[in-house]
């Protein structure tokens, strides 16, 4: 746990002073007598403010693993924010990363470079059904065989827009490759490379997000527009042509798509009432035909905050899983039964909500965990869907990176040591000196774990209770 203490360097000032004062009388006292003043020993300076931040538990005593093997790869640290997280994947027993802007692939246990290829590739890239999907230096995608590194095809046209600030995703899906670049949006055939289509939200100001979502030959994306006040737009794209089918201002990615309806936040309205006088909040989930953005109907569902005025904002993530809808109201998260709507109706369950003064971010759902992120300091803290308890997977030094996969936390710290937690038990399992101070995500494949240091890859054999 992160401790503040702060000294006090002024107790006792009073005190202070009058012994300063009585010491300055003396001195000349003596001077004037013609005694011999042996001069007072030197103390440094004290601060007026001293703080620390430490935690309580100076070592957590685990086995230290060592290793398998240690790569040299390109910085992260080196690349342009668009690209980190992007530039190193692990699958099928296999890593993908970049060294002096090549693509090299290599063994997961043993650290073996298996193939290299290109050179000064932009350092992006994602895996589908074993290929590789990335960007050459001019924009360019290309396809690899993940096996071999042998080309399947290099697009010959280039998805570059020349923006200082873009969102920049690859999305591959059944038979198309998407480039997010900003508000533009193009369509690859997965196949042959060729440029289907390209699209462009001019009311996305040069940006957008990161959502795109395919259904039934309809394509979804969510950029921010400005209006009476800047919100979120939900777009609908034709998959064969790429001709817009629809928006709506205000709306933001789908919560589901069934049955041809689209499920969609109205995050708009909200921001037009007057909230801090008045403790009423809804949110509106309003549904649309996919492929015509008529509206047929909406899901309300309200409450009130607690307390009195002037009154927060009231609720933040909204997000469905498995038939149910979380939603954060206040100081708590209430869970809706989706699937099963009927109007003015309780939560089936709510429950407190992690860092709620802190800045916190929902991220999911995770071992029947709804996980938060502290914005502020990067811990994580958890809650327990069946009891509502809430669980916190400490480490020995601030955090840097944090992993989840299954049962196994790996949590990258910034003394340069990464620790294995245990999800379910909150008990640390092991530890791995990384020798790095920042850290990117650590990846998985095939009982390892690679972990992401300033410039250099560790491959490390997990013990059989986090495989």
């Amino acid at each position: 746990m992160l401790i503040s203490k702060t000294s006090k360097p002024f107790t006792n000032l009073k005190g202070q002073l009058l012994s300063c004062i009585v010491t300055s009388f003396t001195a000349a006292g003596l001077i004037a007598l013609g005694a011999t003043v042996i001069p007072s020993q030197a103390h440094a300076e004290a601060p007026d403010v001293s703080v620390r931040n430490w935690y309580s538990d100076t070592g957590i005593s685990v086995p230290e693993l060592k290793p398998s093997w240690t790569a040299q790869v390109d910085n992260y640290l080196d690349m342009n924010e668009p690209y980190i997280g992007h530039q190193a994947i692990a699958e099928h027993g296999k890593v993908f990363t970049f060294a002096a802007t090549k693509l090299i692939s290599m063994d997961a246990k043993t650290g073996k470079r298996l193939w290299s290829y290109g050179k000064g590739l932009t350092p992006y890239i994602v895996y589908h059904n074993d290929v590789i999907y990335g960007l050459n230096g001019d924009h360019k995608p290309y396809a690899l065989n993940a096996k071999t590194g042998k080309a399947i095809w290099q697009s010959g046209s280039s998805t570059w827009i020349d923006t200082q600030y873009r969102t920049e995703m690859l999305v591959p899906t059944g038979d198309t490759l998407y480039v997010i670049k900003g508000s533009t949006t193009f369509a690859f055939d997965m196949k042959t490379g060729k440029l289907r289509w390209k699209a462009d939200e001019p009311l996305g100001e040069g940006d957008g997000t990161a959502y795109l979502e395919e259904s039934n030959g309809v394509v979804l994306r969510t950029f921010f527009v400005q209006g009476a006040l800047t919100s979120i737009q939900l777009n609908a794209y034709d998959k064969k042509t790429g001709k817009k089918l629809w928006d709506d201002f205000g709306q933001g990615e789908a919560l589901q798509i069934k049955d041809g309806l689209v499920y969609s936040v109205d995050y708009h309205s909200s921001l037009l009432t007057d909230y801090q006088s008045a403790p009423e909040r809804k949110v509106n989930v309003n549904v649309y035909n996919l492929k015509t953005g008529v509206q047929k109907g909406s899901l309300e569902y309200n409450w009130k905050m607690k307390g009195d005025p002037p009154f927060d904002y009231g609720y933040g993530s909204v997000f469905a899983t498995n038939g149910k809808l979380y939603i954060e109201q206040g100081d708590q998260i209430a869970e809706y039964n989706f699937d099963k709507y009927t109007a003015n109706a309780d939560p089936l369950r709510t429950y407190q909500r992690p860092f709620y003064k802190e800045n916190g971010q929902l991220l999911g759902i995770v071992q029947e965990r709804l996980v938060y992120k502290n914005e502020t300091t990067g811990e994580v803290a958890g809650i327990k869907l069946a009891n509502g308890q809430e669980v916190k997977w400490y480490g020995d030094a601030p955090v840097a990176q944090i992993s989840v996969y299954g049962k196994g936390i790996y949590r990258a710290q910034r003394n340069g040591t990464l620790l294995g937690i245990n999800m379910l038990t909150a008990t640390p399992v092991f530890r791995v000196n990384t020798g790095g101070d920042l850290h990117e995500a650590t990846l998985k494949t095939d009982g390892m774990i690679i972990i992401q240091s300033e410039g250099k890859l560790l491959g490390v054999k997990l013990p059989a209770s986090l495989k």
